[in-house]
Parts: C-alpha cells; sequence; structure tokens
C-alpha cells in the first residue's frame, strides 16, 4: 500500500513547482498561446512512447480521448483563474477536486476506507477550507468574483477525469495514456490558438518563454508518477486525490514567498493540518 501512497506524494510535490511555474508562463503570453505551447512540448516528451502506444485498442483511444477533452475544458478555466487571481487564493479552492474525487470513488467505484482514511482525510480538507479562508482575504468579494466559479467547475471536472483514469489504467499503461493525451491536447489547443488568432480573439504576439518547457517537463513527471500510482490495483481515487494535493505546500508557502504574496504566516499553520492529516493515511 505505501508504495503507492508515496508515488502520490512525490507526484503532488512535483505539481506544486509546475503550479509555481504556470504564473510565471503568462507574463509573456496569452493563456491559448502558453496551452498550445505547453502541449507541442509535452507530447515531444513523450513522443518516444509511440511503439508502445501505436498498439492500443480503439476503444481504449476513444475513451482517452474523451478523458482529454474534459482536462482541455479544465486548463483554459483553471488556466485563465491562474493568469488573474493570487496563486495562494485559486490553489486552495482548486483543492475542491479532492471532494468530488471522494464522492465519485466511494459511489462509482465502491471504494472502501478505513477509520484512520477518512480521518485524514477529513483533516486534509479541513486544512484546505482554512487555507482558503485565508486567502479569501485577499481577493474581495471573492464569491462574486467570476474565477472563482472557474475554479469550482474545473474541480468538479478533474474528478470526473482522475475518476476515468482510475478505470482505464486498469487495462491500459501509463506510457500509452500519456501518448495518446499528449497528441490530443496538443491538437485540440493548436487548433483553439488558430481559431483565436482567425477570429481576431487573439492578437497578441507570440513570445518564447523557457518556463513553458519546465512547466511541461514537470506535468510529464507529475502525470506519470501519478499514472503510475493509479496503475497498482490497490490504489483508491478517494485517496489519490487529496493526497496529490501536498501540492499547496509547495505552491501556497514556495510560491507565496517567491510572489511575495500575503497571509503566509496563517497559511503555513494550516500546512501543519495538512501534514498531520497525511499522517493519519499512513496510520
Amino acid at each position: 500500500m505505501y508504495s503507492w501512497l508515496w508515488l502520490v506524494i512525490a507526484s503532488g510535490i512535483l505539481l506544486g513547482f509546475s503550479d509555481i511555474t504556470k504564473k510565471e508562463t503568462f507574463k509573456k503570453n496569452s493563456v491559448i498561446t502558453v496551452l498550445a505551447l505547453y502541449s507541442i512540448f509535452s507530447f515531444l516528451f513523450v513522443s518516444f512512447e509511440f511503439s508502445n502506444a501505436i498498439n492500443l485498442g480503439s476503444d481504449k483511444i476513444l475513451i482517452i480521448l474523451f478523458k482529454t477533452f474534459i482536462v482541455f475544458l479544465v486548463w483554459i478555466l483553471s488556466f485563465t483563474a491562474i493568469k488573474n487571481l493570487p496563486i495562494s487564493v485559486i490553489t486552495p479552492f482548486d483543492t475542491l477536486n479532492p471532494m468530488f474525487s471522494i464522492i465519485f470513488g466511494v459511489v462509482l467505484l465502491n471504494e472502501k476506507l478505513a477509520l484512520f482514511q477518512f480521518l485524514g482525510i477529513f483533516v486534509m480538507l479541513l486544512s484546505y477550507y482554512f487555507i482558503g479562508k485565508v486567502g479569501s482575504k485577499e481577493v474581495t468579494r471573492i464569491f462574486r468574483n467570476k474565477y472563482f466559479y472557474f475554479m469550482i467547475i474545473s474541480a468538479v471536472l478533474n474528478a470526473v477525469s482522475a475518476t476515468i483514469d482510475k478505470i482505464v489504467l486498469k487495462t491500459v499503461n501509463p506510457g500509452q495514456m500519456q501518448f495518446w493525451f499528449s497528441l490530443f491536447m496538443a491538437i485540440f489547443y493548436i487548433v483553439s490558438l488558430i481559431f483565436m488568432r482567425c477570429a481576431g480573439k487573439d492578437k497578441s504576439s507570440i513570445k518564447f518563454d523557457y518556463h513553458i518547457p519546465v512547466l511541461s517537463m514537470l506535468m510529464i513527471l507529475s502525470d506519470r508518477v501519478y499514472f503510475m500510482a493509479l496503475n497498482i490495483p490497490s490504489s483508491e481515487i478517494s485517496i489519490v486525490m487529496p493526497l496529490r494535493k501536498v501540492s499547496i505546500f509547495v505552491s501556497v508557502i514556495i510560491g507565496g514567498l517567491i510572489f511575495k504574496e500575503k497571509n503566509l504566516k496563517q497559511k503555513f499553520w494550516c500546512i501543519c493540518l495538512l501534514i498531520f492529516g497525511i499522517l493519519l493515511l499512513f496510520a
């Protein structure tokens, strides 16, 4: 059991650094430009999996295509929110994703959790709430801010995507999953970028930013470790998704220091509560 838990923690740490990098990528380019370039680099990084992925059945490829379209919508919503809100505000709201993942895991996948695992997840969700409550002070009238609702919708869709991941990875290996996912994502965003520019909705210049390939590499590594964890039969999505949000430790504390954001002392104590919740999962 512990092997997949450690894989999820490693994936979460990488995800936290990618959250910080995302914020930097929007300084030179529009959201759709960043997503298009990011998806191209991501596909290039996993293109070596071609011989492995080409043997996958068409039914599995169609399921991955559907999952990719969901993530395509998630990224447009969440990246737009990231560009317009402080990272220490939007990251905690993104942790609504685990709540929906727990519901889907227990109801749809019939996962069963031990008492200490329930307590650990409850403590972790509590810490997410307190972090969000501290962060909400930084944006006036947060519940009237449309970007807040972008994060809510993306959290629900993310949980749907994670549930599909767990089901598909029973018969698909991580390399196959990443290859087709990255290929479809690149196609979606390249087409979107061309459409936006032809329609005159995005007239910004495209500038190379080394943060974009760095972001691609961090996300590829994070996803690969995450897929490896889900590929282990004993892994449970109702634990994986809350635990993967250990990324908050990196993005809120380290990201907050880099971007000189507010209320970091209060958020630090919330992070301590989060770590306690994680320890309960190992009990």
